[in-house]
């Protein structure tokens, strides 16, 4: 009987977790409204040396971008910091609450610098 009630215990947990979740998660996703790349002419100067990179950014209430951040770089940190700056400059539709208001949100983007 201690075992069921165990489980039972644990799986009624789980649950209550996994409803605070969603309901703390945003209505609706951003969406891209203007997210223009890093210039062609700057990642020539690279050559093959580099192949992208895994960059984390908040997307403000606002649709603006902060706290950027590098998680896996491009094998350049003078290119890093040029891919920080322009993903800088994006903008996006910001997330809502179920209310449709609009709330701060994080994204983990993998930048592929050769497409």
């Amino acid at each position: 009987m201690n075992k069921v009630l165990r489980c039972t215990m644990l799986s009624a947990l789980f649950i209550t977790s996994m409803v605070a979740s969603v309901l703390a998660a945003p209505y609706d996703p951003p969406t891209a409204v203007s997210t223009p790349a890093v210039d062609r002419a700057v990642l020539a100067g690279y050559g093959d040396a580099v192949h992208g990179a895994d960059v984390r950014f908040t997307i403000k209430e606002d649709g603006s971008v902060g706290d950027i951040e590098v998680v896996a770089s491009s094998g350049s940190s003078a290119l890093d910091e040029v891919l920080v700056e322009k993903i800088g400059t994006w903008r996006f539709k910001p997330a809502t609450d179920s209310n449709g208001n609009p709330v701060a949100s994080s994204k983990t983007e993998y930048i592929d610098f050769n497409i």
